[in-house]
């Protein structure tokens, strides 16, 4: 009996836990080293979320952490190519496909979110492209990526991108831009850097001493980083990520 206990307390955190790495709220400086990256983004993504309707195809989905943002749609289809710079065990992707050609016709989504996956693509414009010809007419697009991080799903990890740069991107493609973000800001951007770096000097492969480590030596940094932060200026030069909404034309 105690040991069912136990098990399921511990099933109960583990859910927590991995719902606190994509949408955190204060308890998560405690359990979280990225918890400023990931806050920034969710707050932009949730605020886009509403305007994606009908059909859509989550691209790049993982486990689909986002998929709760939108529970107003008809239907939610996750794909993603399968590589070896992934763990796909906890994932929930519906379709695998080749990495080159999307396996469904043309027209066939009514919206598109792509979150942090185009900086592991090799051919950014041809996978845009792709997906611009399953998006339907009106049909509009969420986009996200990186302007700062680390290195991360090597050997699959090709660019980061300004809010300039990945504009040119999607234009090119004959999108029209309707909104476009950048999540964070230069003094929160150092500090995020800063805890990311005290977990790499603590990170082992022990879930649970990760959460210990980062409880005792990373969780301080943030409260009072996050202290400081909050009184300097918000320079918006450097930044987290990008957020770009566009719509393909009717």
């Amino acid at each position: 009996m105690t040991d069912s206990i136990l098990k399921e307390m511990l099933d109960l955190f583990h859910t927590y836990y991995l719902r606190q790495r994509f949408f955190p709220n204060w308890f998560s400086v405690f359990i979280n080293p990225f918890y400023f990256i990931r806050k920034r983004l969710i707050e932009k993504v949730r605020r886009l979320a509403p305007q994606l309707e009908g059909e859509l195809l989550d691209f790049g989905c993982g486990a689909k952490p986002y998929q709760e943002l939108f529970p107003h749609l008809r239907s939610y289809l996750g794909v993603d190519i399968e590589n070896e710079g992934h763990n796909h065990k906890t994932e929930a992707i519906d379709v695998y496909y080749d990495g080159v050609r999307l396996p469904f016709n043309d027209d066939s989504f009514d919206a598109i979110l792509t979150s942090e996956v185009l900086e592991h693509v090799p051919n950014v414009d041809g996978c845009l492209t792709d997906l611009v010809r399953v998006l339907r007419p009106g049909g509009k697009m969420l986009v996200t990526v990186p302007f700062i991080w680390a290195e991360h799903e090597l050997p699959y990890d090709f660019r980061r991108f300004s809010l300039i740069g990945i504009r040119k991107h999607i234009t090119d493609q004959g999108l029209t831009i309707l909104a476009e973000e950048r999540s964070g800001h230069f003094a929160e951007v150092v500090l995020q850097l800063w805890m990311a770096y005290l977990r790499s000097l603590f990170y082992v492969k022990n879930k649970y001493v990760n959460l210990l480590m980062n409880a005792i030596f990373i969780a301080p940094v943030c409260i009072l980083g996050g202290a400081i932060v909050w009184l300097l200026p918000r320079k918006p030069e450097l930044y987290f990520n990008t957020i770009i909404l566009a719509q393909k034309k009717i």
